[in-house]
């Protein structure tokens, strides 16, 4: 009598404790990687907190300057006023703006202070007319506050204070 070949596997050889491994990641495995994880995302948290803060104070800063421009346009549409010794355009930080303006100027310059007031924190505007080698020069400042995102314990102080190291500042030179 032949023998078949056998086509079925055999059966698995049970396993003794000696080879007996164990599958899969023990507690203290888990909890490493999970503080490793943990620090790494806090360390992108900050990031993502300094990103905003920063993409914060580029926005005033490009509101200042458009701001800024928008005043000179209208020093350069109304140049005889400008230009005068006593100009209506000039102004110093903390002017209120005029209830009700009677001149252009009065009106160009109180809808210039309450913009600032309305689009930059604490922002406030000041126009300087100055001569230097015979040309007249205007200078537009532009200051707001700068308490913006995560700040060190000195400028925190700062900006409770009001100082002036809590404001940033845009000047725009104007010659006319």
């Amino acid at each position: 009598m032949t023998k078949e070949p056998h086509f079925f596997p055999r059966a698995p050889k049970r396993a003794t404790k000696a080879t007996n491994k164990q599958v899969g990641f023990s507690l203290i495995e888990v909890l490493v990687t999970m503080v490793i994880l943990s620090f790494g995302l806090l360390g992108v948290a900050g990031l993502l907190v300094k990103g905003i803060s920063n993409a914060a104070a580029s926005e005033a800063m490009s509101k200042a300057s458009q701001l800024a421009a928008d005043m000179a346009d209208r020093i350069r549409a109304n140049p005889t006023v400008a230009l005068s010794a006593t100009s209506q355009y000039i102004t110093a930080y903390a002017d209120t703006p005029p209830a009700s303006p009677t001149t252009i100027a009065m009106k160009d310059k109180k809808e210039w202070l309450e913009a600032l007031a309305v689009q930059l924190p604490q922002g406030d505007g000041k126009i300087t007319n100055t001569v230097s080698g015979g040309a007249r020069k205007l200078e537009i400042e532009v200051r707001w506050s700068n308490c913006l995102g995560t700040l060190s314990e000195a400028a925190t102080t700062a900006c409770t204070d009001n100082s002036v190291a809590a404001f940033q500042t845009f000047v725009f030179e104007l010659r006319l």
